[in-house]
C-alpha cells in the first residue's frame, strides 16, 4: 500500500464549488481501480486550504488513474478553481 498526501488552495471565489467537487471525490474515488480510502480535511486556519489522504495499492495505480483524470477533462475543471497546482507526496506508513 502507498498512501498520497495532497493538497489543494481553492480561489476564493470557486470556494463553494471546489468544496461540492470533493464530495463528489470523496463519494467516487473510492471506486476507481486501486483505491482504497480517500479521506479530506480541511484547514481550520484557512477555509480555502484541503488535503486529501488517499491510500493506493500501488504508486503505478494512481498514476493510471491520474492519466484517466487528465485525459477525460476532468482535471482542467479542476485545475480551473485552485489558486496553484496541488503540491503532493507519495508516502508509505513505517
Amino acid at each position: 500500500m502507498i498512501h498520497l498526501i495532497v493538497t489543494f488552495e481553492a480561489s476564493g471565489e470557486k470556494l463553494v464549488a471546489f468544496r461540492q467537487i470533493l464530495q463528489q471525490v470523496k463519494a467516487d474515488l473510492p471506486q476507481a481501480p486501486g483505491c482504497k480510502a480517500v479521506r479530506i480535511f480541511n484547514s481550520t486556519s484557512n477555509e480555502r486550504v484541503f488535503t486529501l489522504v488517499e491510500t493506493w495499492e500501488s504508486e503505478d495505480a494512481h498514476r493510471a488513474h491520474i492519466e484517466r483524470v487528465v485525459q477525460s477533462g476532468a482535471w482542467e475543471h479542476i485545475r480551473g478553481h485552485l489558486v496553484s497546482d496541488p503540491l503532493s507526496s507519495y508516502l508509505r506508513e513505517v
